[in-house]
């Protein structure tokens, strides 16, 4: 499905991106776009990290 819609962005390519070492908004923002326009998909993309295993539980409670 796609989160971001100002950069195109679909959940796939988020979860890459944290599975590449993104964990948090801005740093999704600036590797795949994601987060990086009006800013109102940042609740759900803050959802799917805080699914994601591997996602360190400190990330995962910041954005719980």
């Amino acid at each position: 499905m796609v989160v971001c819609h100002c950069n195109a962005v679909n959940d796939r390519a988020i979860r890459a991106e944290i599975a590449a070492g993104a964990l948090d908004v801005d740093a999704l923002a600036e590797r795949c776009g994601a987060g990086g326009g009006c800013g109102q998909c940042h609740p759900v993309i803050e959802a799917i990290l805080a699914t994601v295993p591997g996602v360190p539980v400190a990330v995962r409670l910041a954005v719980a």
